[in-house]
């Protein structure tokens, strides 16, 4: 079709010219047969231009040179004024093919560069060795026009992670060419050195950090694979490729030794809690109960009584330790689903300071809750836990004969609690750290009791329910102050909205 439309192109040159020719003479009428030529050599390329050449100039020879449609020349000055009109075609098809052909191989490596800028970002934004692997497959399978498998090392032998179109295995001479060329840095298959019946070609993908696997290709079509052309884009694709693997294999085994670490930081807090702050207790009871029954002859029943009670108290106390594990457990695994119903939260923190009496009753508590507070979705249950270990909390770490102060109010659509007390305050560098599992506040060389899990709880709790806690230092002296805000249901708030 090139060169039908070339002498189309030429006939309508031939058309242009005899319609100039009655008004500016046969010295013009080269100029439009060189267009002509020029316009096939940049649409169509060398070949086409240089039929259109040949063609223009038997035209301009037939009808333009007399004698007129005969291809003889008869005077010498046309015959010398033919030849350079058509060396003239050449050499202007000749020079509009070549820019032609330059102005198509640069738009080609734009259109190329495009396409790698576009796999880069791509890749940068996938998060796992699949989906890097299925992306690095496809693109190579769309731009080169082949088929594509993907190999990465497991248990010291290759196996196919990714292929487009999709591949599960292989068969044992495309395995051993993939395995030569992973082992031995260098091409292997199909129309390489090594191996040359493989059904593929392997090509090792490595980084800077050494080999990562092997990625295999084929089609049907013979030949070399790839051409010099296409194995210059192959290796840019398949370094991005493997670049992309090593990226996400790194983030894993950072992400492996992360939780190495902090299972280990965990181990070792809980094996900390475990042999002091559970064994204190156990302790005491063991101790009390000892001297009950050694020496229970010789005690009075006032002795006895605080002995019972010493009992009771660390029994309590062990209680606690051991459930706020087992809370902690059951939020880790996600066995924690509130049963939440519409309740008074005035009714449920009376409920928790009274079970909190024995824990408070070295400590002035203030309460000061706003009138007709709405009614919230929660569950009762959970959200007295929390409350209960705001309040043995503030007690620990406030000084006897100071005041817990518990406030509330509405806030638009969310009701704010407050437990506020009167100790030294919590560090602003550990304002976010106290709701971490195991985390104590030191003050000096002493450490509070307890597990370090009450205000991670309660924070599990909270969020479970929707709301969120935060810790804060108080502003009009020095104390720490526990704030949770949960929402109040959207039908609640549109009841007091029209109010």
């Amino acid at each position: 079709m090139p060169y039908v439309k070339s002498l189309l192109i030429a006939a309508l040159g031939l058309g242009a010219a005899e319609l100039v020719h009655p008004h500016f003479g046969v010295e013009n009428v080269d100029l439009v047969f060189l267009t002509a030529v020029v316009v096939v050599a940049v649409r169509y390329g060398l070949w086409p231009s240089l039929l259109t050449s040949v063609a223009a100039s038997l035209c301009y020879n037939f009808f333009f040179l007399p004698p007129f449609y005969t291809f003889t020349i008869a005077d010498p000055t046309n015959i010398a004024a033919f030849f350079f009109f058509m060396l003239i075609a050449l050499l202007v098809s000749n020079v509009a093919a070549r820019v032609r052909v330059q102005a198509d191989t640069a738009i080609s490596r734009v259109r190329m560069t495009e396409q790698l800028y576009a796999f880069s970002r791509k890749l940068a934004g996938t998060a796992t060795l699949d989906d890097v692997l299925w992306a690095t497959a496809y693109q190579i399978a769309l731009m080169l026009k082949v088929r594509v498998v993907l190999l990465l090392p497991e248990a010291g032998l290759l196996e196919v992670k990714a292929g487009y179109p999709p591949e599960d295995q292989l068969d044992d001479a495309d395995l051993a060419a993939a395995n030569w060329a992973w082992s031995n840095d260098r091409p292997a298959g199909r129309g390489s050195d090594t191996l040359p019946g493989a059904k593929r070609l392997f090509l090792p993908m490595r980084t800077g950090r050494g080999l990562i696997g092997a990625i295999g290709i084929d089609n049907d079509k013979t030949g070399p694979l790839p051409t010099p052309d296409q194995r210059r884009l192959l290796d840019a694709l398949v370094d991005q490729g493997a670049l992309a693997i090593e990226r996400v294999l790194l983030v894993e085994d950072m992400d492996k030794v992360k939780r190495t670490v902090e299972s280990e930081r965990l181990r070792s807090a809980l094996l900390t809690s475990i042999s002091h702050d559970l064994k204190t207790p156990l302790a005491s009871v063991l101790g009390a109960a000892s001297t009950l029954r050694d020496l229970a002859g010789n005690l009075t029943d006032a002795q006895k009584h605080d002995l019972i009670a010493t009992v009771i108290d660390e029994s309590e106390r062990l209680n606690r330790f051991i459930a706020n594990l087992l809370d902690m457990t059951k939020l880790e695994s996600g066995a924690i689903v509130p049963n939440t119903a519409r309740h008074d939260v005035g009714e449920i923190i009376g409920s928790a300071l009274r079970r909190a009496g024995k824990i408070l009753v070295r400590h002035k508590v203030s309460l000061d809750l706003a009138a007709d507070l709405p009614m919230l979705e929660l569950d009762a249950v959970l959200f007295e836990q929390v409350l209960f270990n705001l309040f043995d909390n503030a007690a620990k770490y406030a000084p006897p004969d100071t005041t817990i102060w518990i406030r509330g109010w509405q806030d638009r659509d969310a009701i704010v609690l407050q437990v506020m007390d009167e100790g030294s305050g919590i560090p602003p560098t550990e304002l976010e750290s106290i709701f971490d599992k195991f985390y104590r506040v030191q003050k000096g060389d002493h450490v509070r009791p307890g597990t370090g899990l009450g205000l991670a709880i309660s924070r599990g709790f909270v969020e479970a329910m929707h709301g969120t806690i935060s810790a804060a230092n108080r502003t009009d002296r020095s104390g720490a102050v526990l704030t949770i805000r949960l929402p109040i249901p959207a039908a609640t708030a549109a009841l007091d909205t029209a109010a």
